[in-house]
């Protein structure tokens, strides 16, 4: 990789810039408690379903696990979720040193924000948390990461050595794995697979990896 120039970070929200997944997953648990028989053995699809969007959640719970066509219901229970949400993201602590280390990229990378947020409600999130200025372009749901990331790399040109992928769980390994770009793993109370020397609970340890890994542009 010293090789290469990083010319193109992308970058998951929820867990990798902020400390955001216990908002979701409580709201998760709170909506899904109206159902008790079903609580359990939904929150841990949810768990290991971290790349789909909260629509197509409810829309798998409704049609799949409640046996019901009510497209009014999967409407309810997502605007719900929003409601229980929304503002405390918007306000919840980052991920220690992201801040510093989105002012130090901006200046020699083309940065991307990669997330499975409704695409509306992550635009009013980047906006009111000041981090539409680090973002050439913010991608929301509805997302397929790979999909995207693969655009990314048209448009920007760039081949996958010169493209870093930065997120928090194993769907973001997994859509980097297929494309076949570098990936950095922020630790968040995820499981990550694989090699701990790519796994970093802070942004201060992420840019000293990448330092020490790439040759800036």
């Amino acid at each position: 990789m010293l090789h290469f120039d990083l010319k193109v970070i992308a970058m998951d929200f929820d867990g990798t810039l902020v400390e955001s997944n216990h908002i979701k997953d409580r709201a998760f648990e709170t909506i899904f408690s109206e159902w008790p028989e079903h609580k359990k053995s939904m929150m841990e699809w949810h768990y290991k379903h971290n790349a789909i969007d909260r629509r197509e959640k409810f829309r798998y719970f409704v049609e799949d696990v409640l046996f019901l066509s009510d497209d009014k219901l999967i409407e309810e229970l997502t605007m719900r979720f929003s409601g229980l949400t929304k503002q405390s993201v918007i306000a919840c602590p980052f991920v220690k040193g992201t801040l510093h280390f989105l002012d130090y990229i901006k200046d020699w990378s083309i940065n991307y924000l990669v997330s499975a947020t409704p695409q509306k409600e992550l635009n009013d999130i980047i906006y009111n948390r000041g981090l539409k200025k680090f973002f050439k372009k913010v991608y929301g749901a509805p997302i397929d990461k790979v999909e995207i990331l693969k655009k990314i790399m048209t448009n920007e040109k760039v081949s996958i050595n010169e493209i870093l992928y930065i997120g928090d769980s194993p769907e973001d390994q997994d859509a980097a794995e297929i494309l076949g770009i570098n990936f950095i793993g922020r630790q968040s109370d995820r499981i990550l697979n694989g090699d701990l020397n790519n796994i970093y609970l802070d942004f201060y340890k992420i840019k000293d990896h990448l330092l020490k890994v790439y040759s800036l542009r």
